[in-house]
């Protein structure tokens, strides 16, 4: 079953990547979407995304929903990928303390793995 992406999370995915509607249904097709009280988060393979609305960032419970979709992803793929703008320090901080080890820098993105 197609999971689709609340209005608020799809703000957020949009203006990140700075995209437009018009590829909603095709990041809704291609990505699997695991969704939580306030945000989502999006794979492509064993390459994951989180996405919090504003509202909850600095309030959301992360611990459990984040160890539990860790895990499944761990038990599906083995690694797992995280790429991150070296200029989002509370995502990054985020990332290490789920275990998260840097990997490379490029382009401004660091690629972290678990």
């Amino acid at each position: 079953m197609d999971v689709k992406l609340p209005d608020n999370v799809w703000q957020v995915i949009k203006d990140y990547y700075q995209i437009t509607d018009d590829l909603r249904e095709t990041v809704e097709e291609k990505a699997e979407i695991y969704l939580f009280n306030g945000g989502a988060f999006l794979s492509v393979g064993n390459e994951i995304d989180l996405f919090v609305i504003p509202e909850k960032r600095g309030r959301w419970r992360i611990r459990t929903e984040f160890t539990k979709y860790l895990d499944i992803m761990s038990k599906r793929y083995g690694k797992i990928v995280a790429r991150i703008n070296e200029c989002n320090n509370p995502s990054l901080r985020l990332a290490r303390h789920f275990g998260f080890n840097e990997i490379s820098r490029e382009n401004g993105v660091v690629r972290l793995e678990k």
